[in-house]
C-alpha cells in the first residue's frame, strides 16, 4: 500500500470510529494486519476493538461490523477495555526484580507515592542533562520524590519534573540529583541504546521486546497502529501501538513505563515507544506510546552511548565538590559524605532512634538549604528551616547521630559530624563561603563595599 491510500485509510478509519463505537461492547478501532484463523495475512485492515464476539445470528443488522470501510478490510480484535499497568508499592513483594542499580539502567523498578512501575530508559535535555523516562501515572505529580528501587531513604534518585498525561501520552521524567547515580544508555538483559524508530505501516507485525519490573524480558509484536478508544476507566487515548504478546506473557502490572525496543542485535536496540496500558485479565496484550511524540513533548531524546552527557563537574553535586575543595576542611567534609552516603541514608531509613529523629526533621527544608548552597556558595546560612530554628534541628540531628556512630566506634565520622555541626551554627546568616573559608559575619551596620 502506498502513502496516499494509506492516508486514505487512516481517514476512512477515523470516520468510521465515531460511528463504530457507539456499537455494544465496542472500545476501540486500528490499523493493523489482517488475521484469519489466527494468522497474519500480510493485508492492512482497519481493526476493531471489542470486549467479545458474538455469533452473527445474534448480532442486530445496526451493530453489524462491515466486511469493508470505504473499500479498505475490517477485522476483529477480542480483549477487554485497557486498563494501566499500575501497581501499588504494598504488592512490591510480589514482584520479580526489587533490586538496586547503580548507575542507573532502564527496565529496573522505580518508586514514588504509593505506587511503583518501571524505569524505561535514561532520555538527555540539549545541555546534556540526564533523567529518568517512565509512565506518568508510576511518577505522579511534580515535586515528587523518586526512588529506585523502594521508597527507602537510601533509595532516593531524584524528583518528578515534568509530567504529560493526556490522551496522546501518559510519560514523564525524574531528575537524577546524584551524579553518582547517572544513568546509563543502556536497558537490563537487553543490551545498549542505539536511538529510536518510528514503526510505520510497511513493518507490521513488528517484533518488540521490553524488560519490565515485574515480568522481566518479555518478547511480542507491535500488531497494529494509531489505536484509539476508550479506557476502562472511561478516559480516551488517542494514537496508541497495540502490542501482542502471542502465546506468551507480556504485561503485567508493574511494568509500566517499560520501554518497547527492537532489538536489531545485542549493541543495537531501537526504543519505539513506553508502555502504559495492559487488557485485563491477561497478559499478552499491551499498550504503549509512540516514542517520538514523547520524546517531542518533553524536549528530550533518549540517551544513547554515543551521547554527551553533562560532566559530573557541571552538577550541582559537582559543583558543590569543587566548592568544598577549596579548603582542607572542606575537602575533609567531601571524603566523609562522598563514601558514607549510601550508609548515611541507610542507618537514617533502617536505625529507629535515627529514623524516628528524622521523621521529626524538617526535611523537605534542610534538603532545600543544601540545594540552594550547592548551587550558590554564597547563598546565606538560614536561620529557620521550616518552623524550626536551624541551630536547634542541627544539634537534635548531631545529638542522637553522634551517640550512634561513637557506640559503632566510627570515631572519625562522628568527629566530622560535630565539626559541621559547629560549621553551620556558628555561622548562621554567614554565607557558606565565607564559613568554609572561615570568614567572620560582618558587623551589624558595618559597610560592605
Amino acid at each position: 500500500m502506498d502513502e496516499a491510500a494509506f492516508e486514505q485509510m487512516k481517514q476512512a478509519k477515523e470516520y468510521f470510529h465515531a460511528t463504530v463505537m457507539t456499537i455494544p461492547g465496542v472500545h476501540g478501532t486500528s490499523i493493523g494486519v489482517k488475521r484469519v484463523r489466527g494468522q497474519p495475512t500480510g493485508q492492512l485492515a482497519i481493526c476493531v476493538h471489542l470486549t467479545r464476539k458474538r455469533a452473527p445470528s445474534s448480532i442486530p443488522p445496526d451493530e453489524r461490523i462491515p466486511l469493508d470501510v470505504d473499500g479498505f478490510p475490517t477485522d476483529v480484535i477480542e480483549h477487554a477495555p485497557i486498563i494501566r499497568c499500575e501497581a501499588k508499592s504494598e504488592r512490591r513483594a510480589m514482584y520479580e526484580d526489587s533490586s538496586k542499580y547503580r548507575p542507573l539502567v532502564g527496565g529496573t523498578k522505580l518508586s514514588a507515592g504509593y505506587s511503583f512501575g518501571t524505569l524505561g530508559c535514561i532520555v538527555r535535555k540539549p545541555d546534556g542533562s540526564c533523567y529518568a523516562l517512565s509512565a506518568a501515572h508510576v511518577l505522579g505529580e511534580i515535586g515528587s520524590t523518586v526512588y529506585q528501587p523502594a521508597k527507602a531513604k537510601c533509595d532516593e534518585i531524584g524528583a518528578t519534573v515534568t509530567v504529560q498525561e493526556c490522551s496522546q501520552m501518559d510519560a514523564a521524567i525524574a531528575s537524577l540529583d546524584y551524579y553518582d547515580d547517572a544513568g546509563l544508555a543502556y536497558i537490563r538483559e537487553i543490551g545498549a541504546i542505539a536511538g529510536t524508530r518510528d514503526i510505520g505501516k510497511d513493518a507490521l507485525p513488528f517484533p518488540v521486546a521490553k524488560r519490565g519490573a515485574s515480568t522481566g524480558l518479555t518478547h511480542g509484536s507491535v500488531v497494529a497502529i494509531h489505536y484509539s478508544g476508550l479506557a476502562a476507566n472511561l478516559e480516551l487515548f488517542q494514537d496508541m501501538l497495540f502490542i501482542d504478546g502471542r502465546d506468551g506473557e507480556f504485561v503485567d502490572h508493574g511494568d509500566s513505563g517499560s520501554a518497547i525496543v527492537h532489538r536489531e542485535h545485542e549493541d543495537h536496540n531501537l526504543v519505539v515507544g513506553l508502555l502504559w496500558g495492559k487488557a485485563p485479565g491477561v497478559s499478552r496484550i499491551g499498550v504503549a506510546t509512540p516514542i517520538d511524540r514523547i520524546t517531542g513533548a518533553l524536549g528530550v531524546s533518549v540517551l544513547t552511548a554515543s551521547d554527551r552527557v553533562r560532566p559530573a563537574s557541571e552538577t550541582l553535586l559537582g559543583r558543590f565538590e569543587a566548592f568544598l575543595g577549596e579548603t582542607e576542611r572542606g575537602r575533609a567534609y567531601w571524603e566523609a559524605y562522598s563514601h558514607n552516603r549510601i550508609y548515611f541514608r541507610h542507618i537514617f531509613h533502617h536505625v529507629p532512634r535515627l529514623a524516628a529523629t528524622w521523621r521529626r526533621m524538617p526535611v523537605p527544608e534542610m534538603i532545600e538549604a543544601l540545594r540552594a548552597a550547592m548551587r550558590d556558595p554564597d547563598t546565606l546560612i538560614p536561620m529557620k528551616l521550616g518552623d524550626h530554628d536551624t541551630d536547634e534541628v542541627m544539634w537534635d540531628l548531631y545529638e542522637v547521630l553522634g551517640k550512634f556512630l561513637q557506640t559503632n566506634h566510627h570515631g572519625l565520622l562522628q568527629q566530622q559530624a560535630a565539626s559541621f555541626c559547629r560549621l553551620v551554627c556558628g555561622n548562621i546568616g554567614n554565607s557558606w563561603r565565607n564559613a568554609l573559608h572561615g570568614i567572620p559575619m560582618p558587623e551589624s551596620g558595618t559597610s560592605l563595599s
